[in-house]
């Protein structure tokens, strides 16, 4: 999947409308939002145009290259810009089960920490959507006690709503010297392994245009790595050094490499270190940068969106470059 996060643009409503099934699924979806079910393109684009001003408010869309897969809504609720809260959380129904979920509800996320500056994220779900409430948390949200319980009538029945934050605890820092053992375990975890297939042996390492990603890294002048760090714990590393294996295109160009531990993946964290090691590379003169991904690696979406395009495509990876300055 090559998944990103666009400008809601009012043809969606064509799609997203079709995904609300019953009266039952709007009302999970949207409480008392809109008066009437079935909801139309049309009641859609209308909320939209009463609601959503695109400064306070904002509407995105999950397409999956042109297929749209996703929709959700991020506002300020008051004058303080540090809080984002999410709403109208929605996947196309006939893609359950593929993950979409927790990937729209974390770019979301990252979306709030990098393009609107939010340290906390909220939202309200009800209790009696149980896959909801484990898709946040899957991605960090925890449940908050409110003071009142803020409730809905819904079909003739009370639904209680659970209020849920997501707090930014996540540092991006420069790797320590002493720390940089722990790159051989991150270039393992870096390695596209499908889920369901059988895990590679770690002596997999122990090629040599894989070990080149971090044989004697920090020794070489242009060697450059970050490492996120959350709790006090380093759970994802971006690095790079002049073209050395599968992502190499000159002697001049810095090859970058990321990897997340599995289970801080879709919390934004790997846009935050690419953003913040791309910075780096710009600022430190560099025309270009490549990697190397796996054509299969949901990755892709993230590097597109980064402003990298494809140079090769070959036989299971493609070969890409993003460009600061005109060669």
């Amino acid at each position: 999947m090559s998944l990103i996060l666009r400008p809601y643009q009012p043809t969606d409503a064509n799609v997203i409308t079709t995904w609300i099934k019953s009266e039952y699924l709007m009302r999970q979806w949207c409480a008392d939002r809109y008066e009437r079910y079935p909801v139309t393109p049309d009641d859609m684009n209308s909320y939209h145009q009463q609601y959503i001003d695109g400064h306070n408010s904002v509407a995105l869309t999950m397409v999956d290259d042109e297929e749209i897969v996703g929709y959700i809504t991020l506002r300020t609720p008051a004058e303080d810009s540090s809080e984002q809260r999410l709403g109208f959380v929605i996947v196309d129904d006939s893609k359950r089960g593929k993950g979409l979920g927790k990937a729209l509800v974390g770019m979301a996320v990252d979306y709030a920490s990098s393009k609107l500056g939010a340290t906390k994220v909220s939202l309200g779900v009800f209790e009696n959507n149980p896959a909801a409430i484990r898709c946040y948390e899957s991605v960090g949200f925890h449940q908050v006690i409110r003071q009142e319980t803020e409730s809905y009538k819904c079909l003739g029945e009370t639904w209680n709503c659970i209020e849920m934050e997501y707090r930014n605890n996540i540092t991006i820092r420069t790797i320590e010297s002493d720390e940089a053992m722990l790159l051989t375990e991150f270039l393992y975890e870096a390695i596209y392994q499908p889920e369901g297939t059988q895990k590679a042996p770690r002596t997999v390492l122990q090629q040599s245009m894989i070990w080149a990603y971090v044989k004697d890294f920090g020794k070489l002048p242009d060697d450059i790595c970050l490492v996120a760090v959350v709790d006090g714990l380093i759970v994802g590393a971006a690095w790079s050094r002049l073209g050395c294996s599968y992502g190499k295109i000159d002697d001049s160009t810095p090859e970058l490499a990321i990897s997340v531990y599995p289970e801080y993946r879709g919390k934004g964290i790997g846009t935050r270190l690419l953003s913040s090691l791309l910075d780096i590379l710009c600022k430190n003169g560099y025309a270009k940068v490549s990697l190397s991904v796996d054509k299969s690696n949901y990755a892709v979406g993230l590097y597109l969106k980064a402003g990298f395009e494809i140079l090769e495509e070959r036989e299971h990876d493609y070969l890409m470059v993003k460009r600061w300055k005109n060669e």
